[in-house]
């Protein structure tokens, strides 16, 4: 719970010696309101560092407040006009809960529709504590895990990515596999599964950094504003329709995908020419045994969720206006696919 959380920080902190002020409700409405606030006790205080705990909009907060405190920019404009954020800004920590989506760790700072991104934004420390993951439910751990595979597989496939920014993405998609594998009853399951999932969410998030968000993203994203299904699952079902779409069109090759997903026997084993269908078809089933296993909590389709036919269409339109959102009649049949749980040759 979050008031476990936040006595495992207060205690660290009392054992360093250290004096720490704390806010336990960052309210959502008036989020320029509520920095400011808090920039003016950071001075009074003298404070010298942020420590942020938990996920989505309360980072996102500490991430502004540390621009105001260290810039003396009281608002955002600046930046969205390309003001160049400074290196060295102040420290800010974050410590992750158990259902962050790794956005946390990357180097983007989104409030309401504001999105600013730079390499300088992303927290000089992380602390992955199991006191702060407790123990979380399967299905929020597959969710946050969808999330870091999605992310992780996405960046992995970049042509352009770089071998620092790979490494991240190949141990995230590595490590969400695994855990999702778990989740899904194959194997033992490790006693640390929530601190694994953490983990692989971080390395997602460390992946993204301030890069372009993937097609996946996009869609997943749009397709959640509908309200009938959570960012991470709905990231989770798109996923192999995404790459199936694009391995079509010849812009990525699949094979690589079999190897992020499965063991090394099972992609030497596997004849090379089908070895990405072979990676499509082990997500797919992954998802379905999720969705037996947690009697249809995970989500198989987006069919699952009961969207409309509709509000597929808007998806793709809303994922088409983004960078790299893709093209909205592609995205239109990508969702389809994902609606029916058809693969995209059928």
């Amino acid at each position: 719970t979050r008031e476990k959380r936040l006595s495992a920080v207060l205690n660290a902190c009392r054992d360093a010696e250290m004096t720490l002020g704390v806010v336990e409700n960052i309210p959502h409405a008036n989020p320029e309101d509520t920095v400011r606030q808090l920039a003016a006790i950071y001075r009074d205080k003298d404070c010298d560092a942020i420590i942020a705990v938990g996920q989505g909009p309360c980072i996102d907060v500490a991430k502004w407040l540390n621009l105001i405190v260290s810039t003396g920019q009281e608002t955002l404009a600046p930046f969205v006009e390309e003001q160049t954020i400074p290196r060295a800004i102040k420290p800010l920590a974050v410590i992750p809960s158990a259902n962050s989506d790794g956005n946390e760790l990357s180097g983007y700072l989104q409030i309401g529709d504001v999105t600013i991104k730079s390499v300088n934004l992303t927290p000089q420390l992380l602390f992955i504590d199991p006191r702060a993951i407790g123990q979380p439910g399967d299905v929020t751990m597959a969710e946050t895990a969808l999330i870091a595979l999605a992310n992780g597989v996405e960046t992995c496939l970049k042509m352009d990515a770089n071998p620092m920014t790979a490494i991240y993405a190949r141990t995230a998609a590595r490590q969400a596999a695994d855990a999702l594998h778990q989740l899904a009853g194959r194997g033992d399951r490790d006693d640390r599964l929530g601190l694994m999932v953490a983990h692989a969410a971080a390395l997602g998030g460390c992946a993204i950094g301030c890069n372009p968000f993937s097609h996946t993203h996009h869609l997943g994203c749009a397709v959640a504003d509908t309200g009938k299904i959570s960012v991470g699952q709905a990231m989770g079902i798109v996923l192999s329709y995404t790459l199936e779409h694009r391995a079509m069109n010849g812009v990525i090759e699949t094979d690589a995908l079999l190897s992020l997903l499965g063991d090394g026997d099972r992609y030497a084993r596997t004849p090379e020419s089908q070895r990405g269908p072979s990676a499509l078809y082990l997500l797919r089933n992954l998802l379905n045994q999720l969705f037996d296993i947690t009697d249809g909590q995970i989500r198989r389709t987006l069919q699952d969720s009961g969207l409309t036919i509709q509000e597929l269409k808007d998806a793709a339109a809303q994922a088409g206006a983004k960078e790299g959102g893709g093209d909205p009649s592609a995205n239109e049949t990508i969702l389809t696919h994902a609606w029916e749980g058809r693969p995209l040759d059928q």
